[in-house]
């Protein structure tokens, strides 16, 4: 399968005109002849501990999904499209049951004013979407229900687990490192659809079988983001799948691995992890005008093979504490030499040794690299990062809390619904 070529930089353009042109095409059949009021509108479709959910609230969900992603509507389609609309109502119900537990109520008007937001934020006038929604059969109430529980499910998992979650300066400080050790490579810009292989869906198979959906979708000229937000699993889906500027070492291996392959605006084939499957949207991609300032030492040893050298090199890691303890070790050993490298761009330094380095911790010494006389280590005395791409430390611990909160929020709605008694009607 080739990949998919998009227009991808022009997400929210492409968001307004499906919602501009899409809902007008809805032909009135697609209300499949029920009306709101007829009995088998109001049929059960599902209950949910003491919810019922209702043919009519399935239906209507269908159909701001079919609206808003513009997919193909076939029959496989279709079947989707409902599995995944009724498993988002039990999820917001589980979320609504959830704030009733903390006496937690969302007004009206925030309500509204988030709708209008998201509305606004695709460049349309939020009455004349409401009308074309009404045009079709779709009620506003059925994006206002959604917003409702994404607005109290943010504050049920802040108030939960926001204070609980710490993050440390270690585990800063690694990631400063990290950063700044790949500070000179591409960034990319990615959007990410990922389906969990849950049993609902047929476990890996179905997931695997959805992605490849999302991705005929998306050749029919589906929005990415309005997929990701209706279909993905991924925290990152109320964003529309946007995973803003990463570069390979932020993403999964697997990931990683594809990046390379793909050009500006190309999706990618079905990416499979274990517990799912992902499809990763090359939004676009830039060099980085940032680099990395190393000061380098060496600490060499002597010998008559490399595996000797290798050897005593590694002994003497113990006694290593930063470059001002190398002259100790030093002179301390008649095998044992160093000298420094002075300070080096990381751009500089060539892949082969930045491969040593990249992984390598202030203070610490590289991988024993064979030489003619024995072997030498390359020592980090400093490292540090040059240009504006750099996050401060704040910028990274808020990106870490962001991202512990929506594994917890994962997590504790998925205990919730392991929990919660639910009846799907046939």
């Amino acid at each position: 399968m080739g990949h998919v070529r998009l227009s991808l930089n022009k997400v929210a353009m492409a968001a307004s005109l499906l919602l501009g042109s899409a809902l007008v095409a809805m032909p009135a059949s697609s209300q499949d002849g029920a009306s709101a009021a007829s009995p088998a509108a109001h049929s059960i479709a599902a209950v949910v501990n003491s919810d019922i959910i209702t043919s009519h609230d399935l239906r209507q969900r269908v159909l701001f999904m079919l609206a808003t992603t513009g997919v193909e509507r076939n029959e496989a389609t279709l079947v989707r499209i409902q599995n995944q609309a009724l498993r988002n109502l039990i999820d917001e119900h589980i979320q609504m049951q959830e704030a009733e537990k903390f006496d937690l109520s969302i007004a009206d008007g925030e309500v509204n004013q988030s709708v209008g937001a998201l509305i606004g934020r695709n460049g349309l006038d939020p009455q004349e979407v409401v009308q074309r929604l009404a045009d079709v059969g779709v009620s506003i109430e059925t994006l206002r229900d959604q917003v409702r529980s994404e607005i109290a499910w943010q504050r049920i998992v802040n108030g939960l687990f926001g204070q609980r979650i710490r993050i440390s300066d270690t585990v800063i400080d690694e990631t400063l490192d990290r950063i700044t050790a790949t500070a000179d490579q591409p960034s990319f810009r990615l959007a990410e659809i990922y389906i969990e292989a849950t049993p609902e869906i047929g476990g890996p198979e179905g997931a695997l079988e959805g992605a490849n959906a999302m991705i005929a979708q998306l050749a029919q000229g589906a929005p990415f983001n309005l997929l990701a937000q209706q279909f993905s699993s991924a925290p990152s889906s109320a964003a529309g799948g946007d995973m803003g500027w990463v570069k390979a070492g932020d993403v999964r291996p697997e990931i990683a691995t594809v990046l390379p392959e793909l050009d500006d605006n190309e999706v990618s084939e079905p990416i499979v992890v274990p517990g799912g499957v992902y499809v990763i949207a090359m939004v676009e991609r830039k060099i980085s005008t940032s680099d990395t300032l190393y000061k380098l030492s060496q600490i060499a040893a002597t010998a008559d093979d490399f595996d000797t050298a290798s050897a005593r090199l590694e002994s003497l890691r113990d006694q290593l504490t930063g470059c001002e303890s190398l002259k100790a070790i030093a002179d301390a050993s008649d095998d044992v030499t160093t000298a420094s490298m002075g300070e080096l761009k990381a751009t500089d330094l060539g892949e082969a040794i930045m491969a040593q380095l990249t992984d390598v911790a202030v203070g610490e010494m590289s991988t024993p690299i064979e030489r003619p006389t024995g072997a030498v280590g390359i020592v980090v005395c400093d490292r540090q990062a040059t240009g504006s791409e750099i996050p401060t430390r704040d910028e990274i611990e808020n990106r870490l809390m962001d991202t512990r909160l929506a594994q917890a929020s994962r997590r504790h709605l998925r205990d919730l619904r392991r929990k919660a008694t639910i009846s799907v009607r046939g």
